[in-house]
């Protein structure tokens, strides 16, 4: 079960957070969680499987990335 990590309305912080996740190893995947057009205020939720999700944070924290 894929479980949210991260919600962010700017693609490139969700991407830097995905890349950092992806070079520790940990699977992740992006998707718009609202608005319609690029122009609207979208929001992005990074998801990660459940079974990561504590890495996961912790290397958020651990790293102070956002």
């Amino acid at each position: 079960m894929w479980t949210v990590l991260y919600v962010s309305q700017s693609i490139e912080i969700s991407k830097k957070l995905i890349d950092v996740l992806l070079a520790n190893r940990i699977i992740s995947k992006l998707r718009r969680a609202s608005g319609e057009t690029v122009s609207d205020n979208c929001c992005y939720e990074i998801l990660v499987p459940s079974t990561e999700l504590e890495s996961a944070q912790d290397l958020i924290f651990d790293n102070e990335l956002f």
